[in-house]
C-alpha cells in the first residue's frame, strides 16, 4: 500500500465531511469538494495522476455539475492541443541525436555546480522571452535536461538530477509571470483590462513585473535549489565520444525546432495563435522528406499527461458553469477591505488574497473569476486598472504545488525529480516570493512611478 494512500483517504473524508457545511447551492458544493479532493489526489498520488483525471472526467458529469459534452468540450481547448503538438516537437529531440549533443555543448561549459544552476536558470528565463507556451517551453527542454543527466551519471531524483530539473522548470514557469506573452493568466488579466478599455503594453508590462517579480525571482529560486540539493558534478561526465557530428536528421531537427521559436517568438507581429504554429510544426516533423519522424512516433505521446490537462481545464469551466466562481468572487470582494489603508497596503492585500485562489482552479481561471471583481473593489478605493491588474497577475503567478501548474506536471511525468521534491521546492520559492519579494516590488512600484 502507498503510504500516503491513507493520509489523502483521511482528508478526503474530512472534505466531504465539510463539504455539506459549506454555505453554497449543491452544484457549487460539490465542484469546489471535488477540486479539493483532485488537489490532494495529485499532491499525494494514493493513485496514478491520470486515474485521478479520469475519475474528475467522469465525476463531473455524473453529479450534475456539467454535461458529458460540456465536460469534454475542455479537450477542444487551444492549450491542451499545445501540449500534443509540443509532445510530438520534443521528439525531435528524443528521437535524434540532438539531444546528446546539445547536452554535450551544456556539459563542456561545467566548471562549477552553483554557476551551471544559475546559467540553467537564465536559460530558462531565455525560453520564457522567445516562446509563449510554458508547456511547449518545457517540453523542448526536458529532453535537453534528461540527455544531460544521462551525461553526468546522475541517478534519477538524486539531488543533481532534481536540481537540473527544477532550475529551469522554475525559473522559466516563475520567471513567465514578468513576461506578458509567458503566462496564459498574464493574458487572460490583459484580456479583462483590453475589455474594459485599459490596453496593456508588453514593454509595460516588463518594466513593472519582470525586475523583480522575474528576474530577482528566477536568482532567488536558483539560490533556494542550490542551499536545498547542494548538488555535486562528477568529474568526468560521460559525454559523446563525437558531440559535433551532425547528420541529415539531426539537421533537420535543429531547423525544424529554429522555425518553431521564430514562429513563437514573432507572434506579435504575424497574430498567428501558438497552437497553429506547434499543429503546423508537428505535421512538417513527420511530413515525407521533411521531417526526420514519422507517423508511428505519434504512439510515444504521453497522452496520460493531454487527460490531466483536459480535467484541469474541465474543472475550470465546471466552477463557471455552476457559479461557484461567481459566488467566490463575491464572498471575496465582499470580504476585502480596501478602503481608508495606504496603497502599499491595498496592492499587498490584492495579491496575497488572491493567491489561495490557485489552489482550487488552474490560474489562468483564477485571473478571468477574479479581476472583474477586484477592478471595481480597486475603483471604488482609488486604484487604477493598472495597479490591480498587476497586483493579481503577481497573486497567479505564485503556485505551490504542481498540480496548479501544467508545466509542472509534464516535468514530473519524466520521473528525475519526485513530488516531494517539487513541492519543497515550489513551496519555498514561493515562501520567499510572500515573505522578501512581493513586498519588495511593491516598494519598487512606489520607485518607478506605479503608485
Amino acid at each position: 500500500m502507498n503510504r500516503n494512500q491513507p493520509i489523502a483517504l483521511a482528508l478526503i473524508l474530512a472534505i466531504v465531511a465539510l463539504a455539506f457545511l459549506i454555505p453554497l447551492e449543491t452544484p457549487e458544493r460539490v465542484v469546489v469538494a471535488l477540486a479539493l479532493i483532485s488537489a490532494i489526489c495529485w499532491t499525494l498520488e494514493p493513485i496514478p495522476i491520470p486515474l485521478t483525471a479520469l475519475g474528475l472526467l467522469l465525476a463531473l458529469p455524473v453529479s450534475g455539475v456539467t454535461t458529458f459534452e460540456s465536460t469534454f468540450a475542455a479537450f477542444g481547448r487551444p492549450a491542451v492541443w499545445l501540449v500534443f503538438s509540443g509532445m510530438v516537437i520534443s521528439q525531435l529531440i528524443t528521437e535524434t541525436k540532438l539531444g546528446d549533443i546539445l547536452s554535450s555543448l551544456i556539459a563542456s561549459r561545467l566548471k562549477h555546480s552553483a554557476a551551471f544552476i544559475l546559467e540553467l536558470s537564465l536559460f530558462g528565463v531565455l525560453l520564457a522571452l522567445l516562446i509563449p507556451s510554458g508547456v511547449v517551453r518545457v517540453l523542448i527542454a526536458l529532453p535537453v535536461l534528461t540527455a544531460l543527466i544521462d551525461a553526468l551519471k546522475a541517478e534519477r531524483n538524486s539531488p543533481l538530477s532534481a536540481a537540473i530539473v527544477l532550475s529551469v522548470v522554475c525559473a522559466t514557469y516563475y520567471g513567465g509571470t514578468g513576461i506578458l506573452t509567458a503566462s496564459v493568466p498574464n493574458l487572460v488579466i490583459m484580456g479583462v483590462l483590453e475589455g474594459q478599455g485599459h490596453s496593456v503594453f508588453w514593454a509595460e508590462w516588463a518594466g513593472y513585473v519582470f525586475p523583480v517579480i522575474g528576474l530577482l525571482r528566477v536568482l532567488a529560486g536558483a539560490l533556494v535549489i542550490i542551499l536545498l540539493f547542494r548538488p555535486k558534478l562528477p568529474d568526468h561526465p560521460n559525454l559523446p565520444s563525437s558531440p559535433f557530428e551532425f547528420g541529415r536528421r539531426e539537421a533537420k531537427a535543429l531547423g525544424l525546432l529554429l522555425l518553431g521559436v521564430a514562429g513563437w517568438a514573432t507572434d506579435a507581429i504575424h497574430h498567428i495563435h501558438p497552437v497553429v504554429i506547434g499543429l503546423g510544426l508537428s505535421i512538417l516533423c513527420m511530413a515525407p522528406r521533411i521531417g526526420p519522424l514519422n507517423a508511428d512516433h505519434l504512439r510515444k505521446v504521453n497522452y496520460p499527461i493531454i487527460i490531466y490537462v483536459g480535467s484541469v481545464f474541465a474543472l475550470g469551466d465546471a466552477f463557471v458553469a455552476s457559479g461557484a466562481s461567481e459566488r467566490l468572487a463575491e464572498a471575496f470582494a465582499a470580504w476585502l477591505d480596501l478602503a481608508d489603508r495606504p496603497v502599499f497596503m491595498q496592492l499587498a492585500a490584492i495579491s496575497y488574497a488572491v493567491t489561495p485562489f490557485n489552489f482550487l482552479v488552474d490560474t489562468a481561471v483564477v485571473g478571468g473569476v477574479l479581476t472583474p471583481p477586484l477592478l471595481s473593489l480597486g475603483a471604488v478605493s482609488g486604484l487604477t486598472p493598472l495597479q490591480v491588474g498587476l497586483s493579481v497577475a503577481v497573486g497567479t503567478g505564485m503556485v505551490f504545488m504542481p498540480y496548479q501548474g501544467a508545466p509542472f506536471m509534464i516535468a514530473y511525468a519524466y520521473g528525475y525529480a519526485t513530488m516531494r521534491q517539487f513541492v519543497l521546492t515550489m513551496m519555498l520559492i514561493c515562501l520567499v516570493n510572500l515573505i522578501v519579494l512581493v513586498p519588495l516590488n511593491l516598494v519598487y512600484w512606489k520607485c518607478v512611478g506605479l503608485y
